[in-house]
């Protein structure tokens, strides 16, 4: 079984929450439309393969897409998240990026005083 990044180790209390907390400023700015971990030309990619959205909600793909976000999350630099993103095989890398705009686009709907 896997080792989740977020394992209390009794190092540092308060590493998910520094991750989250890098997590949350990155999803932040891509609300604002500035996207520093992805280039527009992936994003437009990933997103344009998609004609619906029935196999996003599949068990074991959400799974993975789970798994593939806490590392993402865990990672402590931009360069750390980038080098992962970079690793990923292309059908891993563009769930992630699916998953990373609609917690974006949620977020954006959820906010009151971004609708128009």
């Amino acid at each position: 079984m896997s080792e989740s990044p977020f394992q209390d180790s009794g190092d540092e209390p308060s590493l998910q929450e520094k991750s989250l907390q890098r997590m949350e400023a990155l999803l932040q700015q891509s609300a604002q439309g500035i996207h520093i971990l992805f280039k527009n030309s992936e994003i437009a990619g990933a997103l344009a393969e998609v004609k619906d959205n029935k196999d996003f909600f599949d068990f074991a793909k959400m799974k993975v897409v789970q798994d593939l976000m806490t590392h993402l999350i865990a990672k402590k630099t931009y360069l750390e998240k980038v080098a992962f993103l970079n690793d990923l095989e292309i059908e891993k890398f563009n769930m992630l990026v699916r998953t990373y705009f609609h917690i974006v686009e949620n977020t954006i709907r959820s906010k009151p005083d971004h609708r128009h």
